[in-house]
């Protein structure tokens, strides 16, 4: 399928700064950055670039989902205005990373929503072959199946217990519309996908969303009209609390500290109570953050012997490596330290992940 008005407004979107553009052979991966989050310049083209993948003649390549939101984060996502009473599926909010289904040479790969090389969306491609790819292919070679990617390296918080499995979240048409969840059930069947937990929830504009005892990501609620939002465990929520609360520099203060009992006493009694689990949370993301400025500089420096200046380093990184890590390549090709920098990305992050 060709949209070239697509095409032409995600590059209208990457000029003004909306969006990100990660090449891959004549592949374009389009994310949305931090900066159009951050300041809501939301849209109804870049809400679609959350690893949407196309060609420069307009080919839909993959078309994942949307960019959804948190109960209560928007106008539209309030409980009193969902549409409760038509109908909605409560699924398990899974704890990994977006696997991104799409057909290369004609042979199934996963990208991740910001890279077509991450160390996730090999690894993801790699554990297909313990699937039945055969069949995906006969079931939905011109359409977008989407994936959670767990193996144990890529940990986020919940522990799987060693598990590698690849779990079918969604399969979407290059055309955008969403595949019947029985009909995405019936594909992970024959191909022998996981899908995620469905609970049975009773909830309205007046519910409060509970949540189980064993710290879990949350849920995903799906209503009859093809809505989604996320409902997160509060434990995850009171990060965002703690990021909301204090400066930028007061919170990388406080985790930097080896010791804390002194710093501790300025947050509020049940954040003191609650910091053990979000400082760990917290030092998870910046142990992510740093793999993947290493998993970039890797990149960078296979390449790095073809070109011969600084300009020509300067416009390969800017035509594949993501802007907000930009700064960190020229950082290690002068073997400048980073540490507050990677602080900054890292809270700049779980400020993101409150959507």
């Amino acid at each position: 399928m060709k949209d070239f008005t697509l095409w032409k407004q995600m590059r209208r979107e990457v000029e003004v700064g909306n969006i990100t553009e990660n090449i891959f052979g004549d592949c374009h991966l389009f994310k949305y950055t931090p900066d159009c989050h951050h300041n809501d310049k939301w849209n109804k083209w870049n809400l679609q670039a959350r690893g949407l993948i196309m060609k420069p003649d307009g080919t839909v390549v993959a078309r994942p989902f949307k960019k959804f939101f948190n109960i209560g984060e928007r106008k539209g996502t309030q409980s009193k205005y969902l549409p409760w009473r038509h109908g909605y599926t409560v699924w398990e909010k899974m704890d990994g990373s977006c696997g991104i289904g799409y057909m290369m040479d004609g042979k199934w790969r996963l990208a991740t929503p910001g890279s077509m090389e991450s160390d996730q969306a090999i690894k993801g491609t790699e554990m297909l072959a313990r699937y039945n790819v055969n069949r995906l292919t006969e079931l939905c070679s011109d359409a977008t199946p989407v994936f959670e990617i767990v193996y144990p390296d890529n940990r986020v918080v919940i522990d799987y217990k060693g598990e590698y499995f690849l779990c079918l979240l969604a399969i979407f048409d290059h055309n955008g519309n969403e595949w019947p969840q029985g009909r995405v059930s019936n594909v992970a069947d024959e191909c022998g996908f996981r899908r995620p937990k469905i609970y049975d929830i009773e909830l309205d504009k007046n519910t409060e969303v509970p949540f189980e005892d064993t710290m879990h990501e949350g849920y995903v609620i799906l209503f009859k009209n093809g809505l989604r939002v996320k409902a997160k465990d509060p434990r995850y929520v009171k990060i965002h609390r703690l990021l909301d609360a204090m400066s930028l520099k007061g919170v990388i203060g406080l985790l930097r500290e080896n010791s804390y009992g002194v710093h501790i006493s300025v947050l509020p009694k049940d954040l003191q109570k609650s910091f053990d689990d979000i400082r760990s949370l917290v030092m998870v993301k910046k142990a992510d953050v740093e793999r993947r400025i290493d998993e970039h500089f890797r990149h960078l420096s296979s390449k790095h012997h073809a070109l011969e200046t600084r300009k020509e380093i300067a416009l390969w990184i800017q035509g594949n490596i993501p802007s907000e890590f930009w700064g960190f390549m020229f950082g290690k090709l002068d073997c400048k330290d980073m540490t507050d920098n990677i602080w900054k990305l890292t809270i700049s992050e779980l400020i993101e992940e409150k959507e």
